[in-house]
């Protein structure tokens, strides 16, 4: 009798444990993402607004926004496509000037408002994995890998922060969509899509994943990017012409990381790849990572069921896939989003992030060590040997995806939404 009471004992007290390490757990890992974020943002001199892609293509749209001027932001927008990461950091560079400090401190508030929103996505996504009884482990190493993935340091220090935001969301868009939540899908997809131009790939899967509620989605994501746009032809079209084309107009360098690294040619003191891929080689990217979206549609009504949330988080890191291996110049931050993307969906799929975390290190090493040799082709087979297992991993989640069971069903996420009243 005593041993039976002993084992209700233990059976009624292991749920309030669980509770309190659960309790626990969440303001640890948010303590960690924001002092990982401030350490990162922190991170760089005065050489990141006196020197570099920020001070050129970014700081004078900033300082002429923050100063009221709209006219000169509107003529001075980076000619990378990406005046709408600047509209979206300004709230936070603003409050730099707030506290009476200068370029410097309102980059490094800018910089930490787009990485929070990324830990935040981790969170967000640690957080799910927790009520799906995903291992403590796994939980910890993607937020990990959202706050603090090497590609996230070059990227503030080249003066990029926009990347990380706009990989945090088109996966949130994606996320929302699953849950239900089109209007709000909808404006994070319009804030990715003049985030910066390669937002347009998320389009496809967020309008995938809830086909429904295709009209909701897109009222709030078309005001916002109709907004942008007719904001930009008013004041200044020669810019808004000029920031559209300009990302394929600009001196590029070839590097091995990339699908056309052969036939890249010396030209002066630097390789550079052919013009033709230089002019279209982004355009082929999103053309297809459109037509697998198409495809992945076609399926579904053949089948008459809509996608999963796995195919079309699938179907959102193939495209940023696409875009990394047919980038005729490419970075290390610009693997970012595919990392991010690629975990949101091995989260779904194989409830696990540890392709993503192997890849996150074969790349940093390719980017960082092997970059350095003097021969690039084992940095250049080693990029193929992560990046096209990786897609067919993709393409083979797409295509076996079924009728309606993926986890945002059976997702705590969606089952309180569709409990809501």
């Amino acid at each position: 009798m005593i041993r039976r009471e002993a084992a209700v004992l233990v059976t009624r007290r292991a749920p309030a444990g669980r509770l309190r390490t659960a309790s626990l757990e969440v303001p640890t890992l948010a303590l960690c993402v924001a002092v990982i974020a401030a350490s990162t943002a922190w991170s760089g001199d005065a050489a990141q607004v006196a020197g570099g892609d920020y001070s050129r293509e970014y700081e004078p749209a900033m300082s002429a926004l923050l100063n009221g001027h709209l006219g000169a932001f509107f003529a001075t927008l980076p000619i990378d496509g990406a005046g709408g990461s600047v509209l979206l950091r300004a709230p936070f560079a603003g409050l730099g000037r707030l506290l009476g400090g200068d370029q410097l401190l309102s980059f490094r508030l800018g910089a930490l408002a787009c990485l929070l929103a990324l830990g935040a996505l981790g969170l967000w996504l640690a957080g799910d994995m927790r009520r799906r009884g995903i291992p403590l482990a796994r939980r910890a190493g993607l937020v990990a890998l959202f706050a603090a993935a090497p590609a996230l340091l070059e990227a503030v220090s080249l003066g990029h922060p926009e990347e990380p935001l706009g990989a945090a969301l088109c996966v949130a868009a994606v996320l929302l969509a699953a849950c239900d939540r089109p209007l709000l899908a909808g404006a994070l997809l319009g804030a990715a899509v003049i985030n910066k131009p390669w937002g347009v790939l998320a389009v496809g899967p967020v309008l995938l994943c809830a086909p429904s509620r295709a009209r909701r989605i897109l009222a709030p994501a078309s005001a916002i990017v109709g907004a942008w746009l007719l904001s930009c032809a008013l004041v200044a079209p020669a810019r808004l012409l000029s920031s559209i084309h300009g990302a394929g107009s600009g001196a590029f360098v070839a590097h091995p990381q990339d699908l056309w690294w052969p036939l890249a040619h010396m030209q002066g003191l630097y390789p550079v790849p052919p013009a033709i891929l230089t002019a279209h080689a982004r355009e082929l990217a999103v053309a297809l990572a459109l037509a697998a979206a198409v495809a992945l549609a076609a399926r579904a009504l053949r089948s008459r069921t809509p996608p999963t949330t796995q195919a079309c988080l699938a179907l959102l890191a193939f495209g940023f896939a696409l875009r990394c291996l047919l980038e005729p110049s490419a970075h290390g931050y610009y693997q970012l989003p595919l990392l991010v993307a690629l975990a949101a969906w091995e989260v779904r799929a194989r409830r696990s992030v540890a392709v993503s975390l192997a890849a996150t290190f074969l790349l940093t090493l390719d980017f960082g060590r092997l970059n350095e040799a003097a021969t690039a082709l084992p940095s250049y087979l080693l990029y193929l040997s992560v990046l096209l297992p990786i897609c067919a991993l993709l393409i083979a989640s797409m295509l076996g995806a079924g009728p309606r069971r993926a986890a945002s069903a059976s997702s705590p996420l969606t089952r309180a939404r569709a409990a809501g009243p």
